[in-house]
């Protein structure tokens, strides 16, 4: 009795680190997203490729960017040491939410009705995603 209890604790603890996992992997993604945008507004008049990799080189921004894909890299391989890929990826569309409200609020885009059907639609797909896991998961 005492096995079977401890192990699921472990799975239980296992299965909110993934939540966890995947939570920073939305966040870092969403963060990306921004930090793209932001550096694209901020680009040197002149695009040549020596100006570009000027701006790269000397760009906090850019640096940060750099930054927030290693983390994103490394927090992605956890989470798909952990659990299904055909499971957690989809769940990760979730970030297409998190972007879409972001650009509302920090770039002043348009918030219009198509695009909030569009998010419902990204939730109801990710909902399905969800409720087949769970049913997956206790046919086991």
């Amino acid at each position: 009795m005492r096995a079977a209890l401890v192990h699921v604790v472990r799975a239980a603890g296992a299965r909110h680190s993934v939540v966890v996992g995947l939570s920073v992997a939305i966040l870092l993604d969403t963060t990306c997203q921004l930090l793209w945008k932001t550096a694209a507004l901020r680009l040197p008049e002149s695009l040549s490729t020596a100006a570009l990799f000027g701006w790269l080189a000397h760009s906090a921004l850019a640096w940060a960017l750099v930054c927030v894909f290693a983390l994103q890299l490394i927090n992605w391989l956890w989470v798909l040491e952990r659990s299904r890929l055909s499971t957690v990826q989809p769940l990760t569309a979730l970030s297409y939410v998190t972007v879409v409200l972001s650009s509302f609020l920090l770039f002043d885009e348009r918030l219009d009705a198509a695009r909030l059907l569009g998010i419902f639609f990204v939730l109801l797909g990710v909902g399905l995603v969800s409720v087949d896991t769970l049913r997956y998961r206790s046919a086991k």
